[in-house]
C-alpha cells in the first residue's frame, strides 16, 4: 500500500525531487502560533484497516490546529533565501504535528509535518531560491494549464490512465499573492506479480508559489492506511480539508520569508 503524490513538477521543481538526502540543523525559531482547530474526518481508533474492495471505515470528527499567519499581504522578496534563513524557517514545529527533515541540497530544503493523531495527514514542503533550478514559471494559470499532461504524467500509470482518476489544476490567492494548485484523487487495488494485494492511491492538494526570486511547494496529503477506494478517501480526507492545510502552511512560510 502506498500513498502516491506527484513529484515536484515543472522544470524548477523537478530538480528538487532528486535531491540527495542530507541533514542540517540550526537554532529553531520561537514556537509557531496556531489558530482555531478545524474538524477533519477521522477513522475510529482501533478500527481495522480496509483492503481493496473493503467497506468504508466509520468516521468521527477530529481536530487539527492550523498555523496562524499575519493578516498583512505578501510583498515580493528581494534576495534568494540562503541556507541560514531556510534552516531557521524549516525548523519551526507545530503542535499536533511531527516534523521530519527530508534532505537539503542545491540551495533548497525539504521537510514534512505529519499529524500525530489519525487519520495521518501530512504537509510536505519544499522551498528554496529560484536559482536552485531553472527560472521559476510565472504564476499564470494559462501557462501552467499547458503543462497539464506533464503534471498528470507523473502519477503512476496505474492511476494516470484510469478514467476515474481525478486531476484538477487551478489558480487561487495565498495571502493576496497569486498561486497555482493541483488536486489529485485516485485509487487502484489489485494484486502484484506475486499475487499479493497491491494498492496505489493518492489524495493530495499541491500548492505552488514563487515570486521570481524564491519558490515553495506545499503538498497536503493523506498518508494513512489504504481504504476501500476513492469514495472512502474522500470521506476521510476531503479536498476542502487538504486545501485548508496547504494554504495555512503556505501562508505561514511565505510570511516568514518577509
Amino acid at each position: 500500500m502506498r500513498d502516491v503524490v506527484a513529484p515536484m513538477a515543472l522544470a524548477p521543481l523537478v530538480a528538487w525531487a532528486s535531491m540527495a538526502c542530507q541533514s542540517g540543523k540550526s537554532a529553531p525559531p520561537p514556537p509557531a502560533r496556531t489558530a482555531a482547530p478545524i474538524p477533519v474526518a477521522s477513522a475510529v481508533p482501533g478500527s481495522p484497516a480496509a483492503g481493496p474492495g473493503s467497506a468504508a471505515s466509520p468516521v468521527e470528527p477530529a481536530h487539527i490546529r492550523l498555523p496562524r499567519s499575519p493578516d498583512a499581504p505578501l510583498g515580493p522578496t528581494h534576495r534568494p533565501l540562503d541556507a541560514a534563513a531556510l534552516g531557521r524557517i524549516a525548523a519551526t514545529e507545530f503542535p499536533g504535528f511531527e516534523r521530519e527533515d527530508q534532505g537539503a541540497a542545491a540551495g533548497a530544503v525539504r521537510f514534512r509535518h505529519t499529524t500525530s493523531s489519525r487519520p495521518h495527514l501530512a504537509v510536505s514542503v519544499a522551498m528554496g531560491p529560484c536559482s536552485a533550478a531553472p527560472a521559476c514559471p510565472a504564476m499564470d494559470l494559462a501557462s501552467w494549464t499547458t503543462r497539464r499532461d506533464e503534471l498528470r504524467s507523473q502519477l503512476p500509470r496505474e492511476l494516470r490512465d484510469r478514467p476515474d482518476t481525478r486531476f484538477e489544476i487551478g489558480a487561487r490567492a495565498v495571502a493576496g499573492a497569486p498561486a497555482i494548485y493541483t488536486y489529485q484523487l485516485g485509487y487502484a487495488g489489485g494484486v502484484d506479480d506475486k499475487d499479493q494485494p497491491s494498492v496505489d492511491y493518492t489524495d493530495a492538494y499541491v500548492l505552488y508559489y514563487n515570486d521570481g526570486v524564491n519558490q515553495i511547494r506545499v503538498t497536503a496529503h493523506y498518508v494513512d492506511d489504504a481504504l476501500g477506494g476513492a469514495p472512502q478517501l474522500l470521506a476521510i480526507a476531503p479536498p476542502d480539508d487538504l486545501e485548508r492545510l496547504a494554504v495555512a502552511f503556505a501562508s505561514f512560510y511565505l510570511h516568514a520569508w518577509q
